[in-house]
Formats: structure tokens, sequence, C-alpha cells
């Protein structure tokens, strides 16, 4: 009577896609085919996955479990090069993995003969228990798989190592980011990465970090970098659906680190403006580079309750410099509106209570802003600054218009190709899809245009924005009452202070203003008459 036939199947496993490449593979399965005959065994498919034996989450391995209770055919074996080719993780892993296998009735053999099929202590008896049955290579096993974990630690010890010591000494070990790329150079006669500026690529970050250190917005920043002809770079799109065999469909496109003889694409003082506090480089007395985030208080602003009522909640507390809240208190006498914080436990406002009436509050910040205006004869002299930073910054405005003037040229070009095209085709679907990617172009030319206009500046914006300035300063505490909610006057009050005032430094006329008003103040100042006049009071001592 003939034996009943046993069926096997192959695990082949290498660590990543790149490995592929190579014949690991091949090399794997020749050797699993060869252990099957020794065992009369058929094979009934071979599992060849790029999956990393490190993690216990091994999808590829549920694939084999799903595919032995599915078949037709009774499964016998389980074969594996060697132990690590199931897991690298350790001997419990293994131990799990071996199990799941043993309930389905799936013995696992490795070529090289490291594991031994399951003994009965109890044989000779005719009786079996769960604890008489064991695998005389459970050592040999176990000694193995801990083999496979200890290679991994030392692999990654001196891959990892390697390249933290490279990091740490100011090399690149990775790909460039946007804007840079990784130059070779020899170092004690070892060829090692840096990074330098890209000088096709660079200028639009160096454009980004200014307007943002400008005080532009994220949407104009983005507006004008497109417009000056931006576009991600290309990368490599992956389908890995089948795991085996990936290929390419396509193409698609925070710590501050010390570069090697790179010293950035922008200052320390740039970057730091341009993220506005949210995360700040600070550079101690030892040249040691700090990150700190949520460095300023203007980022420190939360969304409160915006009531109309009280306009002037963006003053900040004197105790706990939180925003003030503002409300109406009930008493005998009816009802009484005022600014408020304090006595609020376990939050930030956790200290004695504080209120202002409203109209005292109110007086006293409207007086301050009041006392802000500018006179005439600074204005004249703003003007006259402002021309000549204009003309220091004439090539600049010139150049970035170029630019996207160019960008503008080029896209022109692609949307005249794009309609010869469109006379040419015949298809209804090809004329609609050539349509839309005219619009889009159309699209885009305006809005390059648009920005280009935006950016054009002459000695007649500069007498505009002198007007405006006027109208600003003749108006401050109108335009402020009326903006249309809290975050539009946190906007406008940082047009005027550096740091959101206090309300006991708007008492004391010292909050920190911005440079072109504190240049005001000294003008006042400067103006003021050291002589008075004899009975004119209050008269200066001696």
């Amino acid at each position: 009577m003939d034996k009943e036939p046993k069926y096997a199947i192959i695990d082949c496993r290498v660590s990543d896609p790149q490995q592929l490449k190579g014949g690991s593979l091949q090399d794997q399965e020749a050797i699993g085919r060869i252990t099957a005959e020794r065992l009369n065994a058929t094979v009934l498919k071979v599992f060849r996955k790029p999956h990393s034996a490190t993690t216990s989450e091994r999808e590829d391995f549920q694939e084999i479990l799903d595919f032995i209770k599915t078949s037709k055919k009774t499964i016998s074996y389980y074969i594996v090069k060697s132990i690590d080719r199931l897991t690298r993780v350790g001997y419990p892993e293994y131990l799990r993995l071996k199990t799941e296998l043993g309930k389905l009735g799936v013995s696992v053999i490795d070529s090289y003969g490291v594991i031994q099929p399951t003994k009965n202590t109890l044989e000779h008896l005719g009786v079996s228990y769960k604890w008489s049955n064991h695998s005389p290579s459970e050592a040999g096993e176990m000694l193995e798989a801990y083999k496979g974990k200890v290679e991994v630690r030392d692999i990654l010890t001196r891959l990892i190592g390697a390249e933290v010591r490279l990091t740490q000494e100011g090399f690149s070990v990775r790909r460039a980011p946007d804007g840079l790329r990784n130059k070779s150079v020899m170092v004690d006669g070892k060829k090692k990465i840096i990074r330098e500026a890209d000088p096709e690529r660079v200028h639009y970050f160096q454009k980004m970090f200014e307007l943002l250190a400008e005080g532009n917005g994220f949407p104009k920043t983005v507006e004008i970098l497109n417009a000056m002809g931006f576009r991600t770079q290309e990368q490599k799109q992956w389908d890995r659906t089948d795991k085996e065999h990936p290929k390419v469909t396509g193409r698609t496109h925070h710590c501050p680190i010390k570069l090697q003889l790179f010293d950035g694409i922008v200052s320390v003082d740039t970057f730091n403006r341009a993220n506005g506090g949210k995360i700040f480089i600070q550079i101690n007395s030892e040249n040691k580079i700090e990150i700190l985030h949520d460095y300023s208080s203007w980022n420190k602003a939360k969304r409160l309750k915006d009531n109309p009522k009280y306009p002037w909640k963006v003053i900040r507390c004197p105790y706990c410099n939180q925003e003030m809240l503002a409300s109406a208190s009930s008493g005998k006498l009816g009802k009484h509106d005022g600014y408020h914080c304090g006595i609020k436990t376990n939050t930030k406002r956790a200290h004695k209570y504080f209120r202002v009436k409203q109209k005292d509050f109110e007086e006293n910040v409207n007086r301050y802003f009041e006392n802000l205006k500018f006179q005439e004869a600074f204005m004249k002299g703003l003007e006259l600054h402002l021309i000549d930073e204009y003309r220091a910054k004439e090539k600049e405005i010139v150049i970035e218009s170029s630019a996207i003037s160019r960008s503008v040229s080029e896209l022109k070009a692609e949307q005249a190709k794009k309609l010869d095209d469109f006379g040419q085709a015949e298809s209804v679907i090809t004329k609609r899809m050539i349509e839309k990617q005219i619009e889009s172009l159309d699209e885009q030319i305006k809005q390059a245009e648009s920005t280009r206009n935006g950016i054009e500046i002459n000695e007649k914006s500069i007498k505009s924005f002198i007007h405006y300035a006027k109208h600003v300063m003749e108006h401050p505490t109108e335009i402020l009452t009326t903006a249309e909610d809290l975050n539009a006057r946190r906007a406008i009050m940082s047009l005027f202070f550096e740091e959101m005032p206090t309300y006991h430094q708007i008492l004391n006329g010292t909050p920190k203003l911005q440079p072109l008003f504190r240049l005001s103040e000294e003008f006042k100042q400067s103006e003021r008459p050291l002589v008075t006049l004899r009975g004119v009071e209050p008269r200066f001592k001696p």
C-alpha cells in the first residue's frame, strides 16, 4: 500500500525590497526544494516576501497561515533556510510562530537540520501527555533564535552607530532635503558627505524665510513662491501591492542640525522671525544650540470667546500675562461691565482676583493710543527713509518680478502648446482633458500675474502707504475696536507692539513698542524744549 503523500510550503524572506535585486530569494528556494526532496514532500507553494524579521507584526506570516487553512491538500511541512529567516525577535516569538503552525499540524523544518521532530518520553508505555511531548532540539533552537536576535543588534549597532557618529561630526548620511544637495568630500582619506545649497532651488527657500520674517502669512508666501515658478521635486511613485515585485508606476513629487562646512541658507535671526517663536533657535555663550518651543508670547494666545462689547481683551493681565477676560457682574445696583482675571485654580490664572471697570479700562487704553500719534515732521522723515530703502531694494524687487515674468512666459508657452494639441485632438474625451489643462494653466497665469503686480512697488506706492499710515495713526482706537474679531485685533496690535502689553504697562506707558513707534517717541522727546519761559509751569529742576 502506497504511503500518503506529504506536502510542504517554502518561505523565502529578505528584509527589504532592495535585497530582492540580489539572488538571496532564489538561493533560499533552491535550498528549500532540496530539503523537501529529502523529506519526500511535494512543494505546493513558495512564498517570497520582503519583510523584516525583527518585528512580531508579520502580515506575510498571516497570509501563510490562511493558505494552510484553505488548502485542499494537507500541508505537513513549513520549510525555511534557517531559524533566523522565520524570526529575529528572539526565542519567545519563534516559539509563538512555531506553536501557531503546530496547531495546524504543520512541522517547522530548517535546511540546517537544527529543528528535530517532537519525541514522546512515554512512548515505550504507549501513553502520551502534553508535558511528555518535547523537542529534543529545543536548546539548540533557542540558541539559534537568540543568535538571530544578537546578529540583528550587532548589525544595527554597527550601521546606526556609524550614522550617528557621522551626524554628530556634522556630515550627512541621508538624502538631502529640498533646497540642499549632498556633496562628496575627502576627509582624512575617507569619502564623506556634506550638504551645500542647491543653486537651482535654494533661492525659493531663502525667499520663503524672508517673506515669513517680514510678517507675510503662509497663504501669501505660498502664492508668491508659486508665482516665482516653485514646483515640488519629482520623486518615484511606487506600487507596493505586490510585495514580491514592487514597481515604479510614475513620478511625484525638526531640529536644526550643524552641517559640516555649511552655514545654512538663512541666518538664525531670519529663521526665528519667520517661525514667530513656534520654534526658536537660541545660541548660548558656549556657542551651543538650544531649541525652544512656543518662545514668543504672541504664540501663546488662545482662542477666547469673542464678544464685540469688550474689544480690548487682547490686553494682557499684569499678573499672569494671559489675555484679559470680560463680563458683566450683577449687584444691588445692577450689572457692572468690567475686564478681569484671576481666582481659577489649577490654571495659568491662579492668582488674586483683578478687575477694572470697563469704562476706566477702555479710557486708559484709548488715552495711550491717542498719545501714539505721529507728528507731521516725523512722517515726512519716514517717507524719505522709505524711499531710500526702496532704492536699496529696487534691484531685488526687479529680480523677483523678472522671475515671476519668466514663470508666466513658460506657462503661456505651455498653454499655447496645449491649444495646438486641442486643435489636433479627435477624441471628445481627449479634448475635454486638454480643455481642463488649459483652464488650469490660465488660472496659474492669472495668479502669477496678480502676484507680480502685488510686489512691484514704486514711489507712488510708498506715498499711498504713508497716507494709510497717517489714517491708522489718526484713528487707532476706531480701527482696533471695529476689527472683525480677536485674531484681527491681535494682528493690528502687532503693528504697534513687539509683545502684547499688559494693563499695567499701558497705565505706566512702558509697553515694548515696535521700532517705528520707538523712533516716533524718541523724535517727540528730541523736540521738547529744554528751556521754559519764566512763570510757565512746570519748570525743570536745576
